[in-house]
């Protein structure tokens, strides 16, 4: 079961070097051509924007209303090692560490197939494919930005700052009941997966960057809306009550991210 494991990481390994000798020798990349978009792409010199416990995010080296997100191999490895049953069976998934992908590619097609329409499209930042980079398989991803043209802040950020104002619950209310309503299928609900800011379009909003897709064998939450809508509302209850519980109007100096 270990040497498996191993084995899988050395072959990750392999591959990222073979990106990287490629990168290393290939033409400059055209300016507006597909290579510049989907790659391969160096991330050498990209500006990392964020960190978090299972992915890196960087801003896309060519379009500016782009992030690439690449698995953090460091954080993924030392959780399967915690994890022995998990690391049994992800060593038949063929994707590995990039599963994550599938499954917030899939929610993504699943909820704009069922919502045609721009105007009536979910408040989730955009997915728009992989590329191969310099760190591995990345995965392209709307940037949604603050008004300074600069990644926006996450809702994580806004409540350390001003904590959890009446005037913030009127419009998560309206997010939930606008995520509910497009069917979405969150599997972490945290403040840090969701942004403040304006999506490429220019439209100011709140958006889901994180924590969608259905993780479940058996997907009852994607087969029936009526039943994601009644979890969706318990959860976004107990999760409201204990964000004001932790931050509150008082909580205007902490720093700690649910």
């Amino acid at each position: 079961m270990r040497r498996s494991f191993d084995n899988r990481t050395v072959s990750e390994n392999r591959r990222s070097f073979i990106v990287q000798h490629e990168l290393s020798n290939a033409p400059a990349v055209p300016d507006g051509g597909y290579a510049s978009v989907f790659g391969p792409l160096d991330l050498a010199g990209a500006q990392m924007l964020a960190k978090g416990a299972d992915r890196c995010v960087f801003q896309h080296p060519h379009v500016p209303s782009l992030l690439v997100k690449v698995i953090n191999t460091e954080n993924y490895a030392a959780y399967l090692a915690r994890r022995p049953l998990k690391r049994f069976y992800k060593q038949f998934q063929r994707a590995g560490a990039c599963r994550v992908y599938l499954d917030e590619l899939s929610e993504y097609v699943s909820t704009s197939a069922g919502m045609p329409g721009a105007a009536s499209t979910a408040p989730l930042a955009r997915v728009v494919g992989v590329a191969q980079t310099s760190m591995g398989l990345g995965q392209l991803v709307e940037k949604i930005t603050a008004e300074d043209g600069r990644i926006a802040p996450t809702l994580a950020q806004v409540f350390a700052h001003e904590g959890v104002t009446g005037a913030m619950v009127q419009r998560l209310d309206a997010f939930f009941d606008a995520l509910i309503e497009a069917h979405v299928v969150i599997n972490d609900m945290s403040a840090k997966n969701i942004a403040l800011g304006r999506n490429a379009d220019g439209k100011a909003g709140m958006y889901l960057i994180d924590g969608f897709g259905v993780l479940p064998l058996i997907p009852l939450y994607a087969w029936s809306k009526r039943l994601n809508r009644r979890r969706m509302r318990r959860k976004y209850a107990h999760w409201l009550a204990r964000m004001q519980r932790e931050y509150g109007k008082g909580a205007a100096q902490s720093t700690t991210a649910p």
